[in-house]
């Protein structure tokens, strides 16, 4: 049986909840977890679903995936997972622990959860809504119902994602938020940059309501007619909303590789988080933060978790007037922008990843050792290690260099 020594290596497999070819919180949230624990020696596999093939070490993936709307956004999620390749993936490789995002949503974390009986397992809870229809409400319950019992813990990346998560499930739950890769998202190394336009900076799918595109359009047509010397840059995906207009200073970039993203927070001197509602927390302004940003964002229950008015301004949701007035302050106070600056990198340091690995290792030590006293968890079958093969999933494939059969 594993000892229980935080020395000692563990085999960690992460399951993901949406599409792993996608952009999303989620999954930054996933990799950037899984990153931090190798670092620190553990050997972390992430299985989840795919549109498309993934070439990232350590990524195991299945199909199954059909679009749905749920939270005022568009979710890419494994209804149709076979278990038969989930069992596969199981049996081929022994785990000391299980960690289910979104346990919920179907049908992946389902069979992940059922048919690995004896490994301890915990869950993560990202999503949060203000008021969910009573459909949700009523599958959030039934769901967790099925799942919840197989988890010795459960976690939450805000103090919003655990009261969301509350309405079914009733034990405690353990706050360890996002985190941010603070040697990627860097400020930048430039000095004494020279008096110019006050360049603004949105990031987030136009198409996504939560994320208040059109708020920030019209905020910034607002500021154009006032005379505001601001230049607005736009990282994102477009898809599902009308061409953006001709604007002067207006530069969308698309979907863009993280590196360039960085580059992108690195040239702005405001960024402009406008979300609506319904957002857990704000990676973007983790991001931004890192970066050594000043913010404007709403002011909604996730954000304001993540930024505090020292480093942010915060303005009422959905209020483009309000949201281009105070943009306008803040481009004439370059001292309170460069405070606000300041504060923000001074406040990440919190949310590094090897920081948050451990304080998520706890918990899988915590797991482990409740099993080990139930006398639920299995021994190492010692023929099973450093075995990463896959008898009969035509699907799952790896993408480690060690056992490089295929893309996902």
């Amino acid at each position: 049986m594993i000892s229980l020594r935080r020395g000692t290596p563990l085999r960690v497999c992460i399951v993901a909840p949406y599409d792993l070819a996608a952009r999303g919180g989620v999954k930054h949230h996933i990799v950037g977890l899984a990153s931090a624990l190798r670092a620190r020696g553990d050997s972390v596999d992430i299985l989840g679903p795919a549109s498309q093939p993934v070439h990232e070490e350590g990524v195991f993936t299945t199909g199954g995936i059909i679009s749905l709307e749920s939270n005022g956004s568009a979710n890419e999620i494994p209804i149709f997972a076979s278990p038969l390749e989930t069992l596969s993936f199981f049996q081929s490789r022994p785990f000391d622990v299980i960690h289910v995002h979104e346990p919920s949503i179907p049908s992946l974390a389902y069979w992940a959860t059922w048919l690995t009986p004896g490994i301890p397992k915990l869950c993560t809870f990202h999503a949060y809504a203000d008021a969910p229809p009573l459909l949700l409400r009523i599958g959030q319950k039934f769901f967790g119902a099925l799942q919840f019992p197989f988890y010795a813990r459960g976690l939450a990346v805000s103090e919003a994602a655990a009261e969301y998560a509350a309405r079914a499930w009733k034990r405690p739950l353990s706050v360890v938020p996002n985190g941010v890769d603070t040697d990627l998202f860097a400020p930048s190394t430039e000095t004494g940059r020279e008096q110019r336009t006050v360049r603004l900076l949105f990031v987030g799918r136009l198409g996504d309501t939560r994320k208040g595109w059109r708020v920030m359009l019209d905020a910034y047509q607002r500021l154009l007619a006032n005379g505001a010397n601001v230049t607005l840059d736009v990282v994102g995906d477009s898809s599902g909303v009308p061409s953006l207009p001709s604007l002067p200073g207006l530069r969308a970039h698309g979907p863009l590789a993280l590196s360039e993203l960085v580059e992108r927070y690195r040239a702005c001197d405001l960024f402009v988080a406008p979300s609506i509602s319904q957002e857990s927390f704000g990676i973007v302004l983790l991001e931004a933060m890192a970066t050594g940003r000043a913010i404007v964002c709403s002011d909604i229950r996730g954000y304001r978790e993540v930024a505090k008015p020292e480093g942010a301004a915060f303005v009422r949701p959905n209020d483009s007037t309000l949201l281009a007035s105070t943009i306008a302050s803040l481009a004439l106070d370059p001292s309170r922008r460069v405070a606000m600056q300041i504060f923000n990198l001074a406040s990440v340091g919190a949310y590094r990843w090897p920081v948050l690995a451990e304080q998520v290792r706890e918990h899988y030590l915590a797991a482990i050792a409740s099993a080990r006293h139930s006398g639920s968890r299995p021994q190492r079958d010692p023929a099973l290690e450093g075995s990463f093969s896959l008898s009969t999933s035509k699907r799952l494939a790896s993408t480690n260099p060690a056992n490089n059969t295929g893309t996902v």
